[in-house]
């Protein structure tokens, strides 16, 4: 009797609707970053249920997580009669920005040699920690209790954090180039201080094994339907923005060779291009914004990955 190989989506979606706890809030973010944010980032609840419901996700979690992430200023909800529609706040908007550079955009091209060290001054406390913690999301290690340090920096999302800060709360910021003569081995030694890269590196390890089935089943010409594209792309996007957004994106020079994080970034872009098309049919066909269905997606929606096919 001839052995049907198994659909490796059916397996990715069936291990994910499998876990506990749910963690709704964080798919739906991912949905929106993906999907929806570049089609206006808006959408009505309805729409979004069946796409939620096949990961397992019911309606009553999805409504609880969209209130609770409005409440803490990702999303503005509009009613509209019995109809809820959640769009991007400001704030969340730029957040979706940041991560969406990080996410697409690939590993850094080049690093000048500078570092940029960042001090607090001043012991504990609530604003203190949570600019450790903002500086921390965009890549920074901790070189002493209240000293962060980078090479490279996402000078957008770098401004955004400390613009953001009333004058007499802003850090000190140092910028410079190491002493003449200093070692490679000695910059990998302080690398290794600052950031945690055997555990970062164990998690592309077991992402890449993850999607791996998926990425050889479309080169051996699987062809998914619309909601199984898109499900299999939101889990895609989903495992690796986790780790992808603990990513510091040290320059090339700083870190081993052949990077595990370069071959999750490029399995990753693989996948993404075959499932894109028809996850975007799904789009077109069932989200709804309260003007009606999504409007296409924008230009720089196709520059992720280095490069998406068009139509």
């Amino acid at each position: 009797m001839l052995e049907v190989a198994p659909d490796p989506i059916a397996q990715l979606v069936a291990e994910f609707a499998g876990r506990r706890p749910v963690r709704a809030g964080s798919v739906i973010v991912t949905i929106y970053g993906d999907a929806i944010a570049p089609r206006g980032g808006e959408a009505w609840v309805g729409s979004l249920l069946p796409l939620l419901d096949s990961l397992g996700i019911n309606g009553s979690q999805v409504r609880t997580a969209l209130s609770r992430l409005a409440a803490d200023g990702w999303f503005d909800r509009f009613p509209v009669g019995r109809r809820s529609y959640y769009g991007l706040s400001a704030g969340g908007r730029r957040r979706f920005e940041e991560a969406t550079r990080r996410i697409y955009g690939g590993p850094p091209r080049g690093w000048d040699g500078d570092w940029r060290i960042v001090a607090i001054p001043g012991g504990a406390g609530e604003r203190r920690e949570r600019l450790r913690k903002e500086l921390g999301w965009i890549g920074f290690g901790e070189l002493a209790p209240n000293a962060l340090i980078h090479p490279n920096p996402d000078m957008a999302a770098f401004a955004s954090v400390l613009d953001h800060l009333p004058p007499d709360e802003r850090p000190v910021v140092i910028s410079g180039q190491s002493a003449a003569g200093t070692e490679e081995r000695t910059l990998r030694r302080l690398v290794e201080d600052c950031w945690n890269l055997d555990e970062l590196a164990a998690g592309y390890a077991d992402f890449c094994m993850h999607f791996a089935p998926l990425a050889k089943a479309l080169e051996e010409g699987l062809q998914a339907g619309p909601l199984a594209a898109l499900q299999a792309r939101i889990l895609l996007i989903h495992g690796y923005r986790r780790l992808i957004l603990r990513d510091p994106m040290l320059p090339p020079a700083l870190l081993p060779e052949d990077w595990i994080g370069w071959r999750a970034y490029r399995l990753s872009g693989v996948i993404y291009r075959a499932l894109v098309g028809p996850a975007e049919r799904w789009l077109d066909a069932e989200l709804e914004a309260r003007k009606g269905p999504l409007p296409t997606p924008d230009a720089r929606f196709f520059e992720r990955f280095g490069g998406l096919p068009r139509g």
